[in-house]
């Protein structure tokens, strides 16, 4: 693909908007969004460009993105017509859209689940779907102050984007990597940001923090999210899934940006969705998991857990349920029905008896 390449982005939300599109776009590349939220496509559709803000040592670097097309879901253009289709919906939305990826030249599906793509090409039978890894930290919100240059202001770090090699074209400045190369990094990413980034997360909705790096600056909270991250992080050099440099070097970039105050990282954003974060397949049972691969029982990282049961947000279906279940049968069946934690399992028990009542 050449630098008058033409690329489909489906979400404009956080990745989507606030770090895909600023990065191809500084590549020469015309970028259309897909949204199902009509109000956003509507103000998107009436500017040719919007304002994004990448942080940097000396604060805010701010960036205008031009704006090839914004379109509603029920009227998307046909993937065919484009060079390279972007997906960032999540996880639980992205399998509504493989239909449309049928005639894609090449998509990249940038969720946090690598286990997606493999189905996503069983259902819509084109084996030219990749994974890839936004490797940031990126909010589709501002501070006021920056929401009132452009109420589209989104708020990024400069990244890395880490892709599987494939059947595309993307400049030199964007990584693609073997099959190993990618694994590696997918490891770190899932274990040692995704977990206890979730950690920081639940923590500091008990503490009533708006942001990850309010929640960072409590030293109660630091406390664990730094003893959570080092359990899981010795846990992935124990498996063998990075080197101790890379997962040492990884571990610091993370806290390191967990405690940027640039970001506004919401707590809502990464807190969203306990249920999923919470089966066994994700990333704090498998992260807590992990830890005990280690030797030392990861009491750290079963206090995230035990904080992610204690999730409460109203405007959050799963965080409602959730509250529903735990008051109808206990937290030791949610562990089995949602964690797939075994009654017969000490884990759970041990998750159980960690004692979070400071936080509140």
């Amino acid at each position: 693909m050449g630098k008058s390449g033409r690329v489909l982005i489906f979400g404009a939300g956080a990745i989507g908007r606030g770090y895909l599109g600023p990065l191809l776009a500084r590549q020469g590349f015309e970028v259309h969004f897909v949204d199902v939220a009509p109000g956003l496509v509507e103000q998107l559709r009436g500017r040719s460009s919007y304002l994004a803000t990448i942080t940097g040592a000396q604060g805010y670097e701010r960036l205008e993105v031009p704006l090839g097309g914004a379109h509603l879901l029920s009227e998307a253009p046909d993937a065919a017509d484009f060079d390279l289709v972007f997906c960032c919906v999540g996880p639980n939305n992205c399998f509504d859209l493989a239909e449309r990826f049928k005639s894609a030249r090449a998509v990249i599906c940038c969720e946090n689940d690598s286990s997606l793509v493999l189905r996503l090409r069983e259902l819509s039978g084109n084996e030219r779907i990749y994974f890839g890894i936004p490797d940031v930290i990126t909010s589709n919100t501002a501070p006021e102050e920056l929401l009132r240059e452009d109420p589209l202001m989104t708020v990024s770090e400069r990244g890395h984007l880490v892709l599987e090699a494939g059947d595309y074209d993307l400049p030199a400045e964007i990584s693609q990597v073997s099959a190993e190369e990618l694994h590696m990094h997918w490891m770190c990413k899932f274990f040692i940001h995704n977990a206890p980034h979730a950690v920081t997360a639940y923590l500091g909705w008990l503490r009533r923090c708006v942001y990850i790096h309010e929640a960072m600056a409590d030293p109660d909270i630091a406390r664990v999210v730094t003893g959570s991250i080092q359990e899981i992080s010795a846990g992935v050099v124990r498996a063998g899934y990075a080197t101790r440099e890379f997962a040492s070097m990884y571990m610091h970039k993370e806290l390191g940006r967990f405690r940027n105050p640039l970001l506004f990282d919401p707590i809502r954003r990464v807190a969203r969705q306990p249920i999923r974060k919470l089966d066994k397949d994700n990333r704090l049972v498998l992260g807590l998991r992990l830890a005990l691969f280690d030797g030392p029982l990861p009491e750290f990282t079963a206090m995230g857990v035990k904080a992610a049961l204690e999730y409460d947000e109203p405007k959050d279906e799963e965080a409602v349920y959730l509250k529903t279940l735990r008051q109808s049968i206990g937290d030791r069946e949610v562990l089995r029905q949602v964690a797939g934690i075994p009654a017969f399992d000490p884990l759970g028990q041990y998750i159980i008896d960690r004692d979070i009542s400071t936080f509140f």
